[in-house]
């Protein structure tokens, strides 16, 4: 065992967990020695928490060695990273349970609940572009750690960088050889798992179905389609951008939008040209596989609103599964709509899926979800699954046996039109910060025929009116920027709505 001392000889970068962990750019603020004192970091902050001893046992697990799950993407040196990460847990007494491949961060979640451990660091930049990586620990209850923990291990981190950047390490062969590591598969679980969860037999019973794969040459490659084959009967699918690829092709982010989906948009309408008679769909994941993107039958980009709106009105109307639903503050009040109309509650939280996964942990909500790709649904994980939203897309469209532009048709002409929007707007932030309490307060009661008939501060500043529509205004966290979001029931009253909040907040 060695304890490692490291002498930054260049401006020192701040270490700065965030709503979904520390990202920075590969060899300039991402490095191997930053990695090793962000976990350093990490193990301070869980020896604290549950009392280890320089036995690695502590008072949550007297009878077992203190272990944590290591996984890591497909991105530039992820598993160097990721063994580097593994090295100061274990230097640090941690036993370590280190994944054998890239492996997807649901894959990750599900496991922490499987083997009980006190949490995982995965490598991962998600959906950033390509020359980024980051870090990002999930605690014991398997969802993405909240403030108040990233907040320590923020502060630990930025400590040790200070103070000669300190951390603990030994090698990997070494912690292997002290039995200190051991090299583990975790997907197989993962897709016998969700081959009970998803109605695979009812995917195969719809005959003109053709699924798209494509996860984007992320960690999401093989493991749709292994799920899929576990059905003894022929499900048709084709999987695009399967391969491992750094670059996730020609330097583009593995982000599972609109303008990312091109191919998998000609793939679906290639197919859908040259077979008439079969109904091909596009699914997608990111890089982690936590997010997903959906396009139809007619090659059309599906937003993650319209989706998670329809899969929550999915699991009661026909799964049967019937409660309460948690969304983000910037995510679509569509699934308002959906929840009054049976009766249930919506509960609102910040933007950061950690808030809404605690929901599900706790069996609050049978759905959570958000703008941004992320669901998951009761029973399952408590962080976002982008391959459980991708399989719940095919088995709702086989369940209705329609088209998915069909499906859409008949939920708006149910629940009504919804036109969402979001922009971005250069910004004095400590300007801002001077004036918008007083603007809020000041805000007109009626505008445009809507009545104000509340005002939320949960995360920036919503305006709610009495049809559904909405507003809210949040500072970014890294950027000059503030980022407007908007809905109503059309194109034409958003573009006013939001032109005139922007111009009220800005002036």
């Amino acid at each position: 065992m060695k304890e490692a001392l490291a002498l930054h000889h260049k401006e020192l970068k701040e270490i700065w967990f965030g709503t979904s962990g520390w990202r920075g750019i590969i060899a300039d603020d991402f490095t191997y020695d930053n990695v090793k004192i962000a976990s350093q970091a990490i193990c301070d902050f869980l020896k604290e928490k549950y009392q280890y001893n320089n036995t690695g046992k502590g008072s949550k697990n007297d009878n077992n060695l203190f272990k944590i799950i290591i996984g890591y993407d497909t991105r530039f040196l992820s598993e160097e990273f990721a063994k580097c990460s593994a090295g100061v847990f274990c230097a640090n007494g941690f036993h370590v349970l280190f994944c054998d491949s890239f492996t997807p961060t649901p894959v990750i979640s599900v496991a922490i609940l499987k083997d009980k451990t006190l949490g995982a660091v995965n490598i991962t930049a998600s959906h950033n572009p390509y020359n980024y990586n980051g870090l990002k620990f999930s605690p014991d209850w398997g969802g993405p750690a909240l403030p108040e923990d990233t907040k320590i291990i923020t502060e630990k981190a930025n400590d040790h960088l200070l103070k000669n950047s300190f951390y603990r390490f030994m090698g990997y062969e070494e912690a292997k050889a002290a039995s200190l590591l051991q090299e583990i598969n975790y997907i197989d679980h993962y897709i016998n798992l969700m081959a009970k969860k998803i109605d695979l037999s009812m995917i195969a019973g719809n005959k003109n179905l053709h699924a798209v794969i494509d996860p984007l040459h992320g960690t999401g490659a093989r493991v749709i389609s292994k799920i899929l084959e576990k059905e003894k009967s022929e499900i048709i699918y084709t999987e695009i951008n399967s391969n491992r690829d750094a670059f996730f092709g020609e330097g583009k982010a593995p982000d599972p939008s609109d303008k990312n989906l091109g191919v998998l948009k000609s793939t679906v309408k290639k197919y859908n040209r040259n077979n008439p008679g079969f109904s091909a769909i596009g699914i997608a994941t990111d890089g982690d596989a936590d997010r997903y993107g959906i396009i139809d039958e007619d090659g059309t980009f599906v937003e993650p609103n319209m989706i998670f709106s329809l899969l929550y009105n999915y699991y009661i109307l026909k799964k049967n599964i019937k409660g309460d639903v948690a969304r983000s503050v910037a995510t679509t009040a569509l699934v308002d709509r959906v929840a009054r109309h049976y009766g249930f509650k919506v509960y609102e939280t910040p933007v950061g899926f950690k808030y809404l996964g605690k929901l599900i942990a706790e069996k609050k909500v049978i759905m959570a979800g958000e703008e941004s790709s992320g669901l998951t649904v009761i029973g399952h994980t408590p962080d976002k699954d982008g391959i459980l939203a991708c399989l719940l897309v095919l088995e709702m469209v086989s369940c209705y046996k329609k088209p998915l532009t069909v499906i859409i048709k008949e939920f708006l002409e149910k629940f009504g039109p919804i036109f969402t929007k979001r922009i971005n707007e250069p910004v004095d932030k400590e300007r801002f910060k001077a004036t918008i309490d007083k603007k809020m307060e000041a805000f007109p009661d009626v505008f445009e025929g809507k009545r104000v008939i509340n005002k939320s501060y949960i995360d920036g500043y919503k305006i709610f009116f009495d049809d559904d529509s909405w507003l809210l205004a949040r500072l970014s966290g890294t950027e000059n920027l503030m980022r407007i979001y908007g809905e109503a029931d059309t194109g034409e009253t958003l573009n006013s709505l939001m032109s005139f909040f922007k111009n009220y907040l800005l002036s």
